[in-house]
């Protein structure tokens, strides 16, 4: 078999790019740390990587979510622990008013404290976060939550749905909470049934805030305790039913600070009440805490210093107390909620970058470069390639003109 010079010549040639494409390879493998420079040198540890990179970017998401997700929910908890200070103040104001000590000039002082207490915690309830979002709209969270309109009542103007957030593939915390839920969705008195008197009452008789113990959540209807005189020049009262007209207590003898019990209601009267006088139990309704204030304002507003007018104001007192209690306890609810969400953020973010950790490990042994065996190679390859050009060269000079 005959080779001709060109041949040897091409074949010299084609193994010197052979081994140049494979130290340069080799070099740019050394440059960028990377064992897989394209699809082709490792089609399965190509499609490995895409799938590692493509879940450690999505976990790393989840984090900036969870982040995101935490922040906001430390802000409303800090925003709801000045709703809580706030209300322990009108705690204290409503107990001082209902002692039953104060002039009406002092009544006139606490009132104004109360008034801006309650302007105080309206500015709470519309509080925004650095984005310049409402917290308690709901989803809307652009609207103003809470308003006043032109009768001055406070009206609501978001909705009660809560903004999601994915922070791990199985877990979506809540953003926010609705402030319907916080600030609106409070049942005033007891939580069962609120009491109250009649405003045209002329006796002193003062009502408790009571309890109730029935199967039922809630009362059937309202009632109305009614006071006369018998025969004996006795004191009675009388309960009926508002909606029914049924009479529920028939005419018992009134005796000061006995329990008035029927149908799972149990209340106690003090005072001494005149004939025609009435006291109201009526079911608890939901009533926002703004219209609750509202309430016990106009009741220092309305103030009358006479027995019955205190005795009046002592109920408005007694069912505000109770109402501002059904309030922190709303309060303290969502706070709970917020503090179990704070947790499993924490917990979630744990995991996420554990998962992280484990991923980039996985991801930087099919991925990265084994030095040592590259910088071996590496030499390797470069004697291989000057022995291929050394032997080039003295092939190149075995021509048969050299010899004549």
């Amino acid at each position: 078999m005959r080779i001709s010079t060109s041949q040897m010549t091409n074949s010299g040639v084609r193994q010197m790019l052979l081994r140049q494409a494979e130290i340069q390879h080799t070099q740019l493998q050394l440059a960028t740390q990377k064992r897989i420079l394209k699809a082709s040198d490792d089609p399965v540890g190509a499609t490995a990587i895409n799938a590692l990179t493509a879940e450690i970017s999505k976990l790393e998401q989840f984090n900036a979510n969870a982040d995101s997700v935490k922040a906001s929910n430390e802000l409303e908890e800090s925003v709801l622990s000045g709703v809580t200070d706030v209300l322990f103040r009108m705690r204290e104001l409503s107990v001082s008013l209902g002692n039953g000590t104060y002039e009406e000039s002092e009544l006139d002082s606490i009132g104004v404290e109360l008034k801006q207490r309650l302007e105080e915690l309206v500015g709470l309830a519309n509080s925004q976060d650095a984005n310049g979002n409402f917290l308690f709209s709901g989803g809307k969270v652009k609207v103003k939550p809470f308003t006043i309109d032109a009768s001055g009542n406070y009206q609501f103007n978001g909705d009660q749905s809560q903004r999601m957030v994915r922070v791990s593939s199985g877990v979506v915390i809540p953003a926010s909470d609705s402030g319907f839920d916080i600030f609106v969705k409070i049942r005033d008195g007891n939580g069962k049934f609120a009491v109250s008197s009649n405003s045209s009452n002329t006796g002193n008789a003062t009502i408790s805030p009571g309890s109730y113990e029935a199967p039922p959540a809630f009362l059937a209807e309202p009632y109305t305790i009614t006071f006369a005189v018998n025969a004996s020049n006795q004191t009675t009262y009388t309960v009926t039913g508002d909606t029914s007209g049924t009479t529920v207590v028939p005419a018992t003898v009134y005796q000061e600070g006995e329990q008035i019990s029927f149908n799972g209601i149990t209340v106690s009267v003090v005072g001494d009440p005149e004939v025609g006088d009435e006291l109201n139990i009526k079911p608890s309704n939901s009533i926002s805490l703004f219209d609750t204030v509202k309430t016990a304002l106009d009741g220092i507003e309305d103030y009358q210093e006479n027995l019955a007018g205190r005795a009046h104001f002592t109920n408005i007192m007694t069912n505000f107390q109770e109402s501002l209690d059904r309030a922190m306890d709303n309060i303290d609810l969502s706070r709970g909620k917020i503090g179990a969400r704070l947790n499993t953020i924490d917990s979630e973010i744990d995991s996420n970058l554990s998962l992280i950790v484990s991923n980039k490990s996985s991801l930087s042994d099919i991925r990265d470069l084994d030095f040592v065996e590259a910088s071996t190679r590496f030499s390797q390859q470069l004697t291989v390639l000057e022995a291929a050009q050394a032997s080039f060269v003295r092939v190149q000079n075995l021509n048969l003109f050299n010899f004549l």
